[in-house]
């Protein structure tokens, strides 16, 4: 299993890296800090898609529904995109019904019972 962060916060991904390694060492963890290089990530023909991609809402430059509109045309069945958020916004529930690829919003910082959750889907 491979999951990828989206975040341009140095210390949560410092953070989920670390739980990562300490409750699923077997799964490969990527991090991008922006869209356009988690883009060229996936856009290269020899990376393996992750299962699980968490997605800041609010990244510099382009946002993380940005990320989601560019997403879309690159046709990736099987991964799932949860959206991290700090606080949940009205607005962004509303935003999610345009992108039936969101599973969820998932409150910064991770929890372990909440991966174990998501990972567990």
């Amino acid at each position: 299993m491979k999951v990828m962060f989206v975040d341009d916060d140095v210390i949560n991904n410092e953070v989920n890296q670390m739980l990562f390694r300490k409750l699923y060492p077997e799964i490969e963890v990527v991090v991008k800090s922006s869209v356009d290089a988690a883009m060229d990530y996936l856009n290269d023909p020899e990376v393996k898609n992750p299962n699980k991609i968490f997605l800041d809402i609010n990244l510099p430059i382009k946002s993380g529904w940005d990320f989601l509109t560019e997403y879309k045309q690159l046709e990736m069945p099987g991964t799932d995109v949860y959206m991290l958020t700090s606080a949940l916004d009205l607005l962004d529930n509303n935003k999610r019904e345009q992108h039936p690829e969101v599973k969820d919003f998932v409150e910064k910082p991770l929890y372990d019972y909440k991966l174990e959750s998501i990972l567990g889907e």
